[in-house]
């Protein structure tokens, strides 16, 4: 009779035991895995000055591309294949070749005649990027490597984000835009040969701030998945570019207007 007492009492213990083996036994899942690949693509139109101190506009469509693979390659934007050397929630640094669509030819303008034609050139770009929160300060710096005589450009920018709601986020900040020589003579110098051909006077350019810039962002989330953007660039040109004969204006805004879907 013992035995069938014990028996029936490791009966019973088992049976009130069995819900808490049971949830010992229940794995809790795993954390899924980042993507290898993160894509977003879409288009954008963009109103741009027609070329650097140009006095009209012109409408430029452009494909919106954001593609990484692991967290260490990637192309966005105008940075046709980049590589992360650091990325992660606060530092950004790494190295990418650009495109650099800005050119100017001497049919966009009667008074470009006897100018010689810049074309667009890929650069070779290093940049740096910090954040703490909503506080986004960066800076790069982006060589021809096309043998166009377009030098150097390094520029340097902070921005803030501000969200409003759970869709809208607004961005802003200022920057300012360096050249070296090469790339200010291209773009705003006149030779004794442009002189004798269009009457200009001669102008040596040199390096120096290019350009100082406003800009304001909003992003509004249509769908988890696809977001319309809007951005102002209020930007004016210092220095050389200022007083070149070839500079008609000194306001260069930019207008750009985008649809994006993330896959």
């Amino acid at each position: 009779m013992s035995r069938l007492r014990l028996a029936l009492v490791a009966l019973l213990a088992l049976n009130a035991l069995t819900p808490v083996i049971a949830a010992a036994q229940v794995v809790a899942p795993a954390t899924a895995a980042a993507p290898d690949w993160t894509v977003t693509a879409g288009a954008e139109t963009v109103w741009e000055p027609a070329y650097p101190g140009a006095d009209f506009m012109r409408l430029r469509p452009y494909p919106a591309l954001d593609i990484e693979y692991k967290n260490r390659l990637f192309a966005k934007e105008d940075m046709l294949l980049g590589v992360y050397f650091v990325n992660n929630a606060t530092w950004s640094a790494g190295l990418a070749l650009q495109y650099d669509f800005t050119d100017r030819e001497s049919r966009d303008d009667t008074r470009l005649r006897g100018l010689n034609n810049v074309s667009t050139t890929p650069r070779i770009k290093a940049f740096l990027i910090y954040t703490e929160s909503a506080l986004t300060v960066s800076t790069s710096a982006a060589q021809d490597i096309g043998g166009n005589r377009e030098g150097l450009v390094v520029d340097a920018n902070a921005t803030g984000t501000l969200p409003i709601g759970s869709k809208l986020y607004l961005t802003a900040g200022p920057g300012v835009t360096w050249t070296n020589g090469t790339y200010q003579q291209t773009y705003f110098g006149v030779t004794p040969a442009q002189n004798a051909a269009t009457g200009l006077p001669i102008y040596d350019a040199h390096s120096g701030a290019a350009t100082g810039y406003l800009s304001f962002e909003a992003d509004y989330l249509i769908t988890k998945s696809l977001t319309a953007t809007l951005e102002m660039k209020l930007a004016r040109l210092y220095g050389n570019a200022v007083s070149s004969p070839i500079t008609h204006r000194v306001e260069q805004n930019t207008d750009t207007a985008a649809l994006t879907y993330t896959f």
